[in-house]
């Protein structure tokens, strides 16, 4: 693989982590402000932080890599659009967990190619997704309390 494609996968994956930030951040903050989801809105606020404070850490690298972001509005309104929609909190996180592994992959394959590996983002990007898997796998299991426990102690101790 040469430079070129080397630096366009990055930024290209990079992008795409940063703008899947900020729209984790707005779906999960939407869905925290719906009344038929009161009993989950710890959780979702939970989620929405673990998102912005992951999009926070990325904006860095994005800026270093010189990638244009915009004002990351069509991301945020797709994320807010989305929450807005109604559902059961059991098939939100059927299709959480369901949709997480692609977004790890990508994350993993990014860490793969950046020019710092180690970099404290890249490394906070995979465990927070790592996290909210876990955290679905909880919820499907019926652990509730465990679960939102689990983001807790994830934004705890994640740098």
């Amino acid at each position: 693989m040469n430079d070129t494609t080397t630096t366009r996968n990055y930024d290209d994956l990079l992008l795409e982590a940063y703008n899947g930030e900020l729209f984790g951040n707005a779906i999960f903050s939407a869905m925290a402000s719906r009344d038929e989801w009161h009993d989950h809105r710890e959780a979702l606020q939970l989620l929405a932080t673990i998102e912005d404070r992951t999009a926070a850490g990325l904006r860095p690298l994005v800026d270093a890599a010189g990638i244009d972001v915009g004002d990351g509005e069509e991301a945020r309104r797709s994320g807010r659009e989305l929450g807005a929609l109604g559902g059961s909190w059991d098939g939100f996180v059927k299709a959480l967990f369901d949709a997480l592994p692609p977004f790890l992959a990508n994350f993993a394959r990014l860490r793969e190619v950046a020019p710092d590996p180690h970099h404290p983002a890249i490394a906070a990007l995979v465990a927070h997704e790592q996290t909210i898997s876990a955290f679905a796998q909880l919820e499907m299991g019926g652990f509730h309390d465990v679960s939102t426990a689990l983001l807790s102690r994830y934004l705890e101790t994640a740098q």
